[in-house]
C-alpha cells in the first residue's frame, strides 16, 4: 500500500467509526447486570450505606496497622466455612476512633498458603515495634510465626522454637502469644490451649535466652490463688495485658455463653499471682458476646483507641468483630468494660449473619418483595427491597414481637437456629410468621398491625389435633406441652393449601424425616385446627418421600419451598442438600397425594458445610421464578434464571433429565 492510500485509508476509518457512534448516541447504555452469569452473591446495591462488618462464619481477628497509616486495621480470618475460608483485610477509613467505619474487605491469603490450623487460632504479637502473628500449623504439630505481617502479609514464615508439638497435639484450639510476661526484658510465650480431656490451661513459656536467640524453658501451668488451673473449663484465648494500670499483667478468658472472666493478678509485676475469675460487668450486668457460643469467641487484647487504657477486640461464630471499650474505670477490683458494639463497614453484598434462611415476601405492602430471614442467632429480620430492576437494599432490620426484637435463644442453648415462613395464616389478610427454631418448636408470630406496617404479637405455639398420642421425634433438643407441634429441629415450614380447599395448611418434615402435610380444618363455630402429619408426597412408585433418615442431631436440618419451577403449571419441591440445593418435579396428584421425581441439582456450587436455605423469587418480574439461597456465611446467593428450560446451573441447553441416582439425605 502506497503512503497516500495509508492515510486516506485511517482517515476513512476514522470517519466510519464517528459516524457509527453519532447514529448510535441516543441509545441508553445497557445496564450492568451482577447476576446475568450464573448463580452469585446478592449485592446491596446502595452506595454510602453502612452494615455491620462481616468475614462471614466464626471470625478471628488480627488487629494491626496493616496499611502504615498510623491507625489499626483489621485482618479477620473467616475459619468456619468452606466457601470463603481465608485472611481479609479491612481497612480503618476513620482513624484513631472507637468505631471507625472499614473498608469492605479484600482477601490477602490464598488456598495455595492458606495459614494456621483450620484458621482459627491466630494471635498478634508486637516486639519492638514488629507485628508478628503466631499460629499452630495446619496439621496442629508446630508452632509457626510470621514475621513482620504488615510488610510481608504471610511470606515470612518460620518455626518458633519451642517443642510445640509436645502441648498441642490432639487439642481443640491454642493460642499462643509472646509478652514479657515477668517484667525482665524478655519476651516470653504464653500459651491458651483446649485438651479434648482434661480442660483447659494458660502455659508459661519462660525465655531465658535472647530476644534475638529465645530459649523457652519448659512450660508451667499458671494455677490462681487457690491452686486451681486459670481457666479450667473456659476458652483460653491469650487476652493478656495491664487491664487494670498496676503495672502487672492480667488475663481475661471467655465464658461458655460467651461472657467475659478476668483475673487479676495481685502479685508483682515481676511475680504473678491470680485470683479467682469473676465476669466483666457493666452498670452490674454481665457483659456477654451477641453470639452467645462461647467456644468461638476470639478476643485479643490491644488499645485500640490509643487512649491508654487496652481494650478487647472480639470475634464471634456469627463472623461480626466487636469493640469492647476499656472505660479507665476500676470497681471492686474489677476493670469496667462497655458492652460489645459491633463495627460497621461499607455495604457490598446483603448479609444476615450465619446460618441465614430467607423467604421473599412483600412485608411491607409497598410492591416490592422484601427478604424476611432467620438465623443462626435465632433472630427474624427484615430486609426491605428498595426497588429498580436491579434491586437496591436497605441494612437488615430486626423484627420485634410484642414490642422487642425477637431473639428465640432456648435456655441452655448457644444458638436460636430460626428458619422461618411468611404467609396468610390466619383469616385476616396479613401476612403472619411460621418459625421452627433450635428446640424444635413450631410458633405463629401473628400480624396485628396492618399491610402497610406489620406488627407482631407475642409467639403462640402450633398446636395439632392428634389421632391418639402426639408424634415427637426421637431426637430433638426441645419439649411440647399436650397438643403442641414439636418438629425435627431447624427445618423450615411452609404455608401452602395443599389440597385446595381454600385453607392454608402447614407443610414441613414430620417426626420421622419425611415430607409430611399438616392440613386446615374448621371445626362447627368456625375455629381452625390442624391434623396429625400425613405423608401425602411419594415418588411414582408410591414410596414416600423421606427427605431425611439421619439420626439424632443429624436429623432435620432441610429447609424448602415449591413453585412451578419447569413452567408446567405445577409447584416444585426445591429443597436443601448438600452440596447446595436440589428439586423434584411435581408429576401431579394421585389419589390426594402429590407425586414427586427427583431430578437432582438445581445449583451444584458448594455454597455450604450447614445446610442452605432456598427461596424462590421473581424481583425482574418476568414471569420465571429465580433462585435466592440463603448461606452458612450469612451472604446470600442469587440466581437470576433466562428461561424456564434452565432448571439448573449444570445444564447449558436442552431441558434437565431426571437424575440416574435416589435422593437421599447426605
Amino acid at each position: 500500500m502506497k503512503p497516500e492510500k495509508s492515510i486516506t485509508y485511517v482517515i476513512a476509518t476514522v470517519l466510519m467509526i464517528l459516524s457509527f457512534n453519532s447514529c448510535n448516541s441516543n441509545k441508553p447504555e445497557a445496564t450492568y447486570n451482577p447476576y446475568q452469569y450464573g448463580i452469585s452473591k446478592l449485592e446491596y446495591n446502595n452506595p454510602g450505606l453502612l452494615v455491620d462488618l462481616d468475614v462471614g462464619f466464626k471470625s478471628d481477628p488480627m488487629p494491626m496497622d496493616f496499611d502504615g497509616d498510623g491507625d489499626y486495621d483489621l485482618l479477620i480470618s473467616e475459619s468456619g466455612s468452606y466457601v470463603e475460608s481465608g485472611v481479609f483485610y479491612f481497612e480503618n477509613i476513620s482513624g484513631n476512633v472507637d468505631l471507625p467505619v472499614f473498608r469492605y474487605r479484600m482477601k490477602v491469603s490464598t488456598e495455595r498458603f492458606r495459614q494456621g490450623f483450620d484458621g482459627m487460632c491466630f494471635e498478634v504479637s508486637k516486639l519492638n515495634g514488629h507485628t508478628h502473628v503466631l499460629t499452630p500449623d495446619r496439621v496442629n504439630d508446630q508452632l509457626l510465626i510470621y514475621k513482620d505481617v504488615p510488610q510481608n502479609v504471610f511470606w515470612d514464615k518460620n518455626d518458633m522454637p519451642v517443642a510445640a508439638s509436645t502441648h498441642i497435639k490432639d487439642t481443640k484450639y491454642n493460642s499462643w502469644k509472646m509478652i514479657d510476661f515477668d517484667h525482665d526484658g524478655l519476651f516470653d510465650l504464653l500459651c491458651g490451649l483446649a485438651t479434648r480431656k482434661s480442660g483447659s490451661y494458660l502455659l508459661f513459656f519462660k525465655n531465658s535466652g535472647t530476644n534475638e536467640n529465645p530459649d523457652y524453658m519448659n512450660p508451667v501451668k499458671i494455677n490462681n490463688e487457690n491452686g486451681k488451673p486459670v481457666g479450667n473449663h473456659l476458652r483460653m484465648e491469650t487476652s493478656l495485658a495491664d487491664f487494670d494500670k498496676d503495672g502487672d499483667i492480667d488475663f481475661i478468658a471467655i465464658g461458655d455463653f460467651a461472657d467475659f472472666i478476668y483475673f487479676e493478678n495481685t502479685g508483682t509485676p515481676t511475680k504473678y499471682r491470680y485470683t479467682k475469675g469473676k465476669n466483666l460487668t457493666c452498670n452490674g450486668e454481665i457483659i456477654k458476646m451477641v453470639s452467645r457460643y462461647g467456644e468461638a469467641v476470639k478476643a485479643t487484647a490491644i488499645d485500640w483507641n490509643k487512649d491508654g487504657y487496652t481494650d478487647l477486640i472480639a470475634g464471634d461464630e456469627d463472623g461480626k468483630i466487636s469493640f469492647i471499650k476499656n472505660t479507665g474505670k476500676v470497681k471492686n477490683g474489677i476493670p469496667e468494660f462497655l458492652p460489645p458494639v459491633f463495627f460497621q463497614q461499607e455495604a457490598k453484598f446483603v448479609d444476615f449473619g450465619a446460618l441465614t434462611c430467607p423467604r421473599v415476601f412483600d412485608w411491607d405492602h409497598d410492591g416490592k418483595d422484601d427478604i424476611i430471614s432467620g438465623n443462626g442467632l435465632g433472630s427474624i429480620g427484615f430486609i426491605k427491597n428498595l426497588g429498580g430492576d436491579i434491586p437496591k437494599w436497605a441494612a437488615p432490620q430486626l423484627l420485634k414481637a410484642d414490642g422487642k426484637e425477637i431473639r428465640i435463644l432456648p435456655r441452655g442453648a448457644n444458638w436460636g437456629y430460626t428458619t422461618i415462613d411468611v404467609g396468610f395464616w390466619n383469616e385476616d389478610n396479613l401476612p403472619d410468621i411460621i418459625v421452627n427454631h433450635h428446640n424444635g418448636n413450631v410458633l405463629w408470630f401473628e400480624n396485628t398491625g396492618n399491610p402497610e406496617h406489620p406488627a407482631l404479637a407475642e409467639a403462640k405455639p402450633i398446636e395439632v389435633r392428634w389421632k391418639g398420642k402426639p408424634q415427637k421425634p426421637d431426637w430433638v433438643p426441645g419439649k411440647a406441652k399436650e397438643n403442641e407441634l414439636l418438629a425435627p429441629w431447624r427445618t423450615s415450614p411452609l404455608i401452602m393449601d395443599f389440597n385446595k380447599d381454600g385453607l392454608n395448611d402447614l407443610i414441613m418434615l414430620d417426626y420421622e424425616g419425611y415430607l409430611a402435610v399438616y392440613l386446615r380444618f374448621k371445626d362447627s363455630e368456625g375455629n381452625l385446627y390442624l391434623t396429625g402429619a400425613q405423608r401425602n408426597f411419594i415418588y411414582e412408585s408410591g414410596e414416600a418421600v423421606l427427605l431425611n433418615q439421619r439420626k439424632g442431631s443429624s436429623n432435620g436440618r432441610l429447609k424448602i419451598a415449591f413453585a412451578d419451577w419447569d413452567g408446567d403449571g405445577l409447584e416444585d419441591l426445591i429443597f436443601s442438600s448438600k452440596p447446595a440445593v436440589d428439586w423434584m418435579k411435581n408429576r401431579g396428584m394421585k389419589d390426594g397425594k402429590m407425586v414427586l421425581q427427583y431430578m437432582g441439582r438445581a445449583i451444584s456450587r458448594i455454597l455450604m458445610g450447614h445446610t442452605n436455605g432456598p427461596a424462590v423469587c421473581d424481583w425482574n418480574k418476568d414471569g420465571i421464578p429465580d433462585l435466592l439461597v440463603g448461606t452458612e456465611t450469612g451472604a446470600y446467593f442469587y440466581w437470576q434464571r433466562t428461561s424456564f428450560n434452565v432448571t439448573s446451573t449444570m445444564t447449558t441447553s436442552g431441558q434437565q433429565k431426571p437424575a440416574n441416582y435416589k435422593y437421599f439425605k447426605r
